[in-house]
């Protein structure tokens, strides 16, 4: 999972962020599923997803999509 988290974040700074997004959502999934909702690294793959959100509008507004 650890592996896939850090690849989510490569597609991310690649500007692949539709694939970032689906990745870290996988992640979380697996994440959820093997080591619960309450453990760092579900946290921290929740965490990713909502950063990569966030970031998103502000991204489409500085190139004019």
């Amino acid at each position: 999972m650890t592996s896939r988290h850090h690849l989510a974040y490569a597609h991310d700074s690649a500007g692949r962020t539709r694939e970032a997004i689906a990745m870290f959502k996988q992640v979380l999934a697996d994440c959820e599923r093997v080591l619960g909702a309450d453990h760092p690294n579900t946290r921290a793959a929740r965490e990713s997803i909502d950063n990569v959100r966030s970031f998103l509008p502000r991204w489409r507004r500085l190139i004019g999509r």
